[in-house]
């Protein structure tokens, strides 16, 4: 990850990686044996390490509104406690774009459908599967937007600032979207 945040997908090749690793080159081809399988593992790595920072989030009984707000300000402070894995999570997307479109289209399928794995768990969820879908694309582009932000923001507290305001819009929806329901 460290690699890809600094040097970009194409600038991480597989003797740089194997380097930093402190890994021999052979065995990374070995486990590897594509750039695309290595940067699948990367991403879904990046997953996992939000998942486990979602499992101290999450709040059992919490209803939709405030489980959606503590999982953006989760995610954020992940990310900015954590910017090259952000940084590299957004190479990876950018090169696969580019390069392999059905990578790409994977990775954002990935994201999309963890958000509503997280969102059909909550108390009160959105019960229509459409809305369901939405819901957790639009969660998806804040974070993105978020994310990127904080690869251009040099002031942490901004970029927190900006993630409250969000979090605010997205809980003030959801609390309305349940009084007219």
């Amino acid at each position: 990850m460290a690699v890809i945040a600094r040097e970009g997908v194409d600038g991480a090749t597989t003797r740089r990686i194997a380097e930093e690793a402190g890994a021999p080159l052979a065995t990374l081809h070995y486990a590897f044996q594509t750039k695309e399988n290595l940067l699948w593992a990367v991403f879904e790595e990046l997953g996992e390490q939000l998942r486990a920072d979602f499992a101290s989030v999450e709040q059992p009984g919490q209803d939709l509104a405030g489980e959606a707000r503590q999982l953006l300000l989760s995610t954020v402070g992940w990310g900015l406690r954590n910017r090259d894995h952000s940084r590299a999570q957004i190479e990876i997307w950018l090169w696969a774009e580019r390069n392999d479109a059905a990578l790409a289209a994977r990775a954002y399928e990935k994201f999309v459908s963890e958000w509503k794995a997280v969102f059909r768990g909550a108390r009160a969820t959105i019960a229509d599967d459409a809305e369901l879908e939405s819901f957790a694309r639009v969660f998806t582009a804040i974070i993105d937007g978020l994310t990127m932000q904080m690869m251009t923001e040099p002031d942490p507290e901004a970029v927190s600032r900006r993630a409250e305001m969000a979090a605010d819009m997205i809980e003030a929806y959801l609390r309305r979207r349940k009084r007219k329901a």
